[in-house]
């Protein structure tokens, strides 16, 4: 007797170069805000299981255990689709060109450019084990694919400040359907599947560094991610993230530097607000990737730019040259623009796009409408866009010159 493939690929998976979309066959019930389900022993067992192999996975990688675990609920209707059950395959990830391990061949629908059902036989990756599962994805929502390693970057723990902004971001760049967020979304709220998340401070502080030490690009393991620079013992930094993780273990950012683990530092480390960034201190949201300058207006050798989407510690502003800057430190200044942003009339009806340059169907503005635009322009794949908001874009071809 033939078994039934129960894949629920609503996760329209990214596997080598294809999308692929669908439509979960585990329908939820519909709850009121905020009320959290009571799992039964069949998802009891099934979040024992996959809420840990997502934490170590998502520490792994940077990105968020609550997400994770709801795509894999979403796929595979709680560890019980077929795939799951025979392959260990939680997100539907099909094996690709680049796959060189054991397959799972199933019977699963597809849906054409303009939404019609039709079904193939698939080769599906097969797993060791659930936590082979969850290592495969947490890499494939980190490094991307091939053609485009950062397009899932929008849901990176550094980059997202809340699961819902990470599940924002996967909708139209890890799935095709516009509702991707909300299925994960409402997944999440109804069995309060962040409390597996790690917290997340944008507070900003200084701390003496205790031992020389490689930062890096990214808050992950050091084997995923490239080296940035450098910190010497006794130096202090302005560190202005930091996330703590499920085991107490800590991955910090140093201001202009990388990323760093916390035992870097001393547990006393953490200084007091010095006297040489003067003025009073004001956390502002820095919205695009801005340069460090000094009081003359000259770019600071050897200081990477300071990353967008994220709070710094600001201290009064200053005209260098007759532009506006904000203090962020001694002798440390970086563009008022990416910060406060300029308005900029557009000139025809505008789309909004995302860091993947894949368009935001929910969210359109009418001509003669103004929007804030923050910083310089940006490419996405060969388009210059400004951002206007956090992994929102608009093209510059709509705004008035």
């Amino acid at each position: 007797m033939k078994k039934k493939l129960l894949t629920g690929l609503a996760a329209a998976t990214v596997l080598s170069s294809t999308v692929v979309t669908g439509l979960s066959s585990m329908p939820i019930a519909t709850l009121s805000k905020n009320h959290t389900v009571k799992a039964d022993s069949v998802q009891d067992a099934f979040l024992n299981t996959a809420a840990k192999q997502a934490q170590k996975a998502a520490k792994r990688y940077g990105v968020y255990p609550s997400v994770m675990i709801a795509q894999a609920i979403l796929e595979s209707g709680w560890g019980r689709s077929t795939l799951a059950v025979e392959a260990n395959n939680l997100f539907g990830i099909k094996a690709g060109a680049d796959w060189t391990g054991p397959t799972y061949t199933a019977r699963t629908r597809e849906e054409d450019s303009k939404g019609k059902s039709y079904y193939i036989n698939a080769a599906f990756r097969k797993y060791a084990s659930y936590e082979d599962s969850f290592e495969d994805n947490g890499s494939k929502l980190r490094l991307g694919v091939s053609w485009q390693p950062d397009r899932y970057k929008g849901a990176w723990i550094e980059n997202a400040a809340t699961y819902a902004q990470a599940t924002k971001a996967l909708t139209g760049t890890y799935a095709t359907d516009s509702k991707y967020d909300q299925s994960l979304n409402s997944r999440i709220t109804e069995y309060n599947l962040n409390k597996y998340d790690p917290t997340i401070s944008k507070t900003a502080k200084s701390y003496k560094v205790e031992k020389d030490a490689a930062t890096y690009s990214w808050p992950t393991d050091h084997d995923v991610t490239s080296k940035s620079g450098s910190v010497k013992k006794g130096q202090t930094v302005n560190v202005d993230q930091t996330i703590t993780y499920y085991n107490g273990t800590k991955r910090m950012h140093i201001a202009g530097q990388g990323w760093v683990n916390s035992d870097v530092f001393s547990k006393n480390s953490a200084l007091p607000a010095t006297q040489a960034s003067k003025g009073t201190k004001v956390n502002k949201n820095l919205m695009h990737n801005a340069y460090v300058y000094d009081a003359k207006g000259k770019r600071i050798a050897g200081m990477k730019a300071l990353k967008e989407d994220n709070v710094i510690a600001t201290y009064g502003t200053k005209t260098i040259n007759g532009k506006k800057y904000y203090r962020i430190g001694t002798d440390q200044y970086i563009s008022a623009g990416n910060i406060d942003g300029t308005m900029r009339l557009l000139k025809r009806n505008t789309y909004v796009y995302n860091g993947s340059g894949n368009r935001d169907n929910d969210t359109k503005y009418k001509k003669g409408q103004s929007l804030n635009t923050y910083g310089s322009r940006v490419t996405i794949v060969n388009q210059k866009y400004y951002k206007i908001g956090i992994n929102q874009y608009v093209k510059v071809a709509n705004f008035v010159k």
